[in-house]
Protein backbone atom coordinates (compact mmCIF):
# COMPACT_ATOMS: atom_id res chain seq x y z
CA UNK A 1 0.00 0.00 0.00
CA UNK A 2 1.56 3.44 -0.94
CA UNK A 3 1.89 6.32 1.52
CA UNK A 4 0.07 9.62 1.74
CA UNK A 5 2.68 12.51 2.54
CA UNK A 6 0.94 14.45 5.30
CA UNK A 7 -1.04 17.45 4.60
CA UNK A 8 0.57 20.62 6.39
CA UNK A 9 -0.53 23.84 6.56
CA UNK A 10 1.62 25.77 4.00
CA UNK A 11 0.50 24.07 1.40
CA UNK A 12 -2.99 25.14 1.45
CA UNK A 13 -2.05 28.72 1.87
CA UNK A 14 -4.20 31.28 -0.21
CA UNK A 15 -3.79 34.47 -1.88
CA UNK A 16 -4.97 36.27 1.13
CA UNK A 17 -2.76 34.48 3.34
CA UNK A 18 -0.11 36.56 1.89
CA UNK A 19 1.19 39.96 3.62
CA UNK A 20 3.95 42.96 2.90
CA UNK A 21 5.72 44.91 5.42
CA UNK A 22 4.55 48.24 6.15
CA UNK A 23 8.16 49.47 6.18
CA UNK A 24 9.76 48.78 3.05
CA UNK A 25 6.42 46.68 1.10
CA UNK A 26 8.46 43.86 0.45
CA UNK A 27 6.75 40.54 0.78
CA UNK A 28 6.36 38.88 4.63
CA UNK A 29 6.98 34.91 5.05
CA UNK A 30 5.40 32.89 8.28
CA UNK A 31 8.27 31.57 9.85
CA UNK A 32 8.57 29.34 13.23
CA UNK A 33 11.10 31.24 15.80
CA UNK A 34 12.51 30.07 18.58
CA UNK A 35 13.86 32.81 20.56
CA UNK A 36 16.38 32.58 24.24
CA UNK A 37 14.31 36.19 25.26
CA UNK A 38 10.53 36.83 24.97
CA UNK A 39 7.81 34.23 23.24
CA UNK A 40 8.28 32.36 20.27
CA UNK A 41 6.38 30.68 17.93
CA UNK A 42 4.98 31.69 14.58
CA UNK A 43 5.16 35.00 12.92
CA UNK A 44 5.63 37.13 9.86
CA UNK A 45 9.09 38.14 9.06
CA UNK A 46 10.14 40.80 6.35
CA UNK A 47 11.89 38.84 3.58
CA UNK A 48 14.29 42.29 3.32
CA UNK A 49 16.47 41.17 5.86
CA UNK A 50 17.99 45.11 5.69
CA UNK A 51 14.38 45.97 7.47
CA UNK A 52 13.81 42.54 9.83
CA UNK A 53 10.79 43.55 10.28
CA UNK A 54 8.38 41.10 12.71
CA UNK A 55 4.38 40.93 13.13
CA UNK A 56 2.93 38.54 14.98
CA UNK A 57 0.20 36.51 13.88
CA UNK A 58 -2.50 38.89 15.13
CA UNK A 59 -0.79 42.12 13.67
CA UNK A 60 1.24 43.04 16.58
CA UNK A 61 4.76 44.10 15.45
CA UNK A 62 7.57 43.21 17.55
CA UNK A 63 11.11 44.87 17.68
CA UNK A 64 13.18 44.59 14.85
CA UNK A 65 16.00 41.37 14.72
CA UNK A 66 18.92 42.17 15.55
CA UNK A 67 21.32 39.83 13.54
CA UNK A 68 25.08 39.88 14.31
Amino acid sequence: MARKPAKIASQKRESDAKKTCTECDSIMEMTRMMRDQGPSGMYWVCSNYKCATIVSKTGVKLEALKLS
